[in-house]
């Protein structure tokens, strides 16, 4: 088989497994990544001499082609929730604690599905992760548990993730191992991209077929100049909701399925603190929805160099895209010293670190529109892949452009 042409489109974790592969592969692979970075939500960032990983924050041993790409690389273990953490909470009642029980049977019923994917698992995806712990669980354990923790890892709303989902995510994630990088998982993108012909600062503003319908012809702009490419195929990695716009006449099972693609937002609050007092050696906490607080998390600790990190991020339901950056500072301040009153006055300096997309949504009924998708795509010359299509994860993202790299590698042998 001869090598082709292939450009993907997005230096994320998806789009850089896929030209990975396809360049393993023997092809002719080139990245476009229109930020200055790549790695997408999966880097790692130093600020005041502090390594901080502010978008993803681990791998886990559930995500089989993560695992599979990293094995040998520099690994070490971190803390993730977990089931018996939230039985030792004093301040759920006992009744919410015992409602665990309730929970079991349903983890059991999806242990042995695919974790890639989830639109072929059996199963109703007709309510919300809170109407589904409200009827079948407990309410409590969706406001001290459930919600709390998805809100700090994913920005999610009570009605941006189904019962069906959370199922699925809880036996993906929960009691698994999990990873990341004495460097920070960013190492793991910067390792991908370093074995790669990638191009950052090009965005890509149109995408078509080319004369006579084979291949593609890409348009971006790079050092201010207009620039045309062209392939035998595009990898598309672009968040799911930026995907029309590219296209004049996109196919009819695409704007059916990209218009219903959506994203949290989020951001989050870094602090260097410093002070001698014990209070600041460590603390944090959740923040449930219900309760008068405007923070979803806030947390600090102590380094060995004396001086402390902090990070503390808005609640969903709070967080506003059109804030400043000194609002948003000065209110997740105020809840941060209301916690921990020793916090008064020793704010030394403070990084907001924003993501307009931090996660996709999978509402109600999302996954149906996902299955039809699926079964007939629309694809060559142009393929997709990006963590909208499997679960919102880097696990996931990495998976998508796995599965994207062997589609087309099937397509070619076929000829």
């Amino acid at each position: 088989m001869s090598s082709r042409k292939i450009i993907v489109v997005g230096a994320g974790i998806a789009g850089l497994t896929a030209a990975y592969r396809l360049q393993r592969a023997g092809h002719q692979v080139r990245v476009l990544e229109g930020s200055q970075k790549v790695g997408g939500r999966m880097i790692t960032i130093h600020w005041q001499g502090f390594q901080l990983d502010p978008g993803a924050s681990f791998l886990s041993s559930r995500d089989d082609f993560q695992v599979a790409i990293v094995r040998g690389e520099s690994r070490h273990k971190v803390n993730f929730m977990a089931l018996p953490s939230y039985l030792r909470w004093p301040t759920v009642s006992l009744g919410a604690r015992m409602s665990l029980a309730r929970l079991l049977p349903h983890l059991w019923k999806y242990r042995k599905s695919d974790p890639y994917h989830p639109e072929l698992v059996s199963g109703s995806d007709a309510e919300t992760m809170e109407e589904f712990f409200r009827r079948k669980v407990h309410k409590e354990m969706f406001d001290y548990w459930v919600q709390p923790t998805m809100d700090v890892m994913c920005s999610y709303r009570p009605d941006d993730y189904s019962g069906k989902m959370l199922l699925l995510s809880y036996v993906n994630y929960l009691s698994t191992r999990t990873y990341s990088f004495k460097d920070g998982l960013g190492y793991f993108t910067d390792l991908l991209a370093s074995q790669l012909q990638v191009e950052t600062n090009a965005r890509v503003s149109r995408l078509e077929v080319q004369e006579g319908g084979r291949g593609a012809r890409v348009q971006f702009r790079s050092n201010g100049e207009e620039r045309t490419l062209d392939a035998d195929c595009v990898v598309l990695t672009v968040p799911g909701d930026s995907v029309l716009p590219l296209f004049d006449n996109p196919h009819p099972a695409w704007t059916a399925f990209f218009s219903q693609v959506h994203y949290t937002s989020s951001a989050k609050l870094f602090m260097l603190l410093e002070g001698d007092d014990p209070a600041l050696d460590q603390g944090g906490a959740f923040f449930p929805k219900n309760e008068p607080w405007q923070v979803a998390v806030v947390g600090w600790q102590r380094k060995p160099d004396g001086r402390i990190l902090g990070m503390g991020a808005l609640k969903a339901g709070v967080y506003d895209p059109a804030m400043t950056e000194a609002e948003f500072t000065r209110l997740v301040l105020a809840e941060a010293i209301r916690f921990e009153p020793a916090i008064q006055g020793r704010v030394k300096d403070t990084l907001v670190y924003r993501w307009p997309r931090k996660v996709p949504t999978f509402r109600p009924g999302y996954l149906e529109a996902l299955k039809r998708f699926k079964e007939d795509p629309q694809e060559n010359p142009f393929y997709f892949c990006g963590d909208y299509l499997i679960m919102g994860s880097a696990g996931s993202a990495l998976a998508s452009g796995w599965q994207c790299a062997d589609r087309i590698q099937n397509s070619f042998e076929a000829g």
